[in-house]
């Protein structure tokens, strides 16, 4: 049977062989069996060869993706070249699985690009050919305006903002986008104003991907909750979980069926990501707060940012300072603590654990003079570090050495004046 197997691919490859298109068709078989390298080496070969030149770029992408080892920016590059030949795009959106994979290679390709200066106009040129394909996916937009937002191109993002609109009025990403803009701008009212929309926008769509999958597999919303609870606890037990653990888990714990149990983590991927944008926007309201001197306000945002996003340092350092200013000082040395254990010698972490202790009441010298320290060991033209060891020695009554010390930091803030 395996023999009258390979002959019948023969057969097939040969007949193809004498339309003159036996390249592309040849490593269609492949690409069917799952042989994807074969399959698009003949894809390759194919195009060199000037063959079906369209098609061949199309399958091309797709085997890229499918490859043991996925070349996600060569599938977007490939797919661009179908788009290049076929401005309507007709052949990648009558193959439903080339659509999707279209999609998912110029949206990650971007995502591949979006701290590489040198690669901007490829990026954009992904982004807008994702939004071709299927202008009502919203990934695009809210990819493309966060890029404009990370090169101040102010306008731009507003105009992505603009065309999100149309499509979905009601979408977190139009108000998130409206108040970066705002808040760089200076408009500091009207973000808090963009940033609380776009929270409130975030939760309802939580709420509906829990109502949702709640639906689709007859679950309550405490059955969700103590599993989603449960994956972040597996999460957590070991460096590496594969999805087959996952799985598993949910079988054997809650009694679903593999197919109900694959359809609960692909829920969970989007959930998790939704949860990140909601505590990116809680973040940015948090700032836009401190802009304000509304340090109280600021705190309870950045509290709620970190209580969905716990392992963000960017957002840590926001709550130690909101913390800091609402004279939660033990709180800002936790989350100091916490970001020292993670990121790598950092003085200004010890700067600032050194600044916390002395407004302990009482002040805690010996803890922040250690961390000051060390401060002066990492970088010792650090003017603040001896600004605030002569704060511990005046403390201690060693005024010879915090003038001394005040001498120092003289003579660097002056230095730092004179470059």
């Amino acid at each position: 049977m395996r023999r009258l197997a390979g002959l019948l691919g023969v057969m097939v490859t040969l007949a193809f062989a004498a339309k003159g298109s036996h390249l592309l068709e040849g490593g269609k078989v492949h690409y069917r069996d799952g042989r994807y390298e074969k399959a698009d080496t003949l894809f390759l070969k194919s195009i060199e060869k000037g063959l079906a030149v369209t098609e061949s770029y199309m399958w091309h992408g797709k085997a890229s993706i499918r490859m043991k080892e996925p070349d996600l920016i060569e599938a977007a590059r490939a797919f661009l070249e179908v788009l290049k030949r076929d401005t309507t795009a007709e052949i990648i959106k009558k193959d439903e699985e080339a659509h999707d994979l279209a999609q998912i290679a110029l949206y990650y390709g971007a995502q591949k690009m979006l701290y590489e200066p040198s690669k901007a106009d490829t990026l954009i040129l992904f982004l807008r050919m994702g939004i071709k394909l299927d202008p009502k996916r919203e990934q695009n937009y809210v990819l493309l305006g966060r890029f404009h937002l990370q090169n101040r191109q102010l306008d731009e993002a507003l105009d992505v903002a603009a065309e999100l609109e149309k499509i979905n009025p009601e979408s977190p990403d139009v108000a998130y986008l409206k108040g970066r803009v705002n808040l760089i701008k200076g408009n500091k009212e009207e973000a808090v104003e963009l940033f609380k929309t776009s929270t409130d926008r975030f939760n309802t769509e939580l709420e509906k991907l829990k109502e949702g999958i709640g639906t689709q597999l007859g679950l309550e919303n405490e059955d969700i909750t103590e599993m989603l609870a449960s994956i972040e606890e597996l999460e957590e037990s070991s460096d590496s979980v594969t999805m087959d653990e996952k799985q598993d888990m949910l079988i054997t714990n809650y009694g679903l069926i593999p197919a109900e149990a694959a359809a609960f983590l692909r829920w969970q991927s989007g959930y998790v990501g939704k949860k990140r944008q909601l505590s990116d926007a809680y973040n940015w309201l948090g700032k836009s707060y401190m802009e304000s001197k509304k340090y109280p306000e600021a705190d309870s945002a950045l509290a709620l940012a970190l209580q969905l996003d716990p392992e963000n340092i960017n957002v840590m350092w926001d709550k130690v300072f909101s913390s800091y200013y609402t004279g939660g000082y033990s709180q800002a040395v936790e989350l100091l603590k916490k970001i020292e254990a993670e990121a790598e010698e950092d003085y200004y972490v010890h700067l600032w654990l050194g600044i916390c202790y002395l407004k302990f009441d009482p002040k805690e010298l010996d803890e922040a003079e250690k961390h000051l320290e060390k401060v002066i060991e990492i970088d010792e033209n650090l003017a603040d570090a001896y600004r605030n060891l002569a704060v511990i020695a005046r403390e201690r009554g060693e005024i010879k050495k915090a003038s001394e010390l005040l001498k120092k930091y003289d003579e660097l803030i002056k230095k730092e004046g004179g470059n």
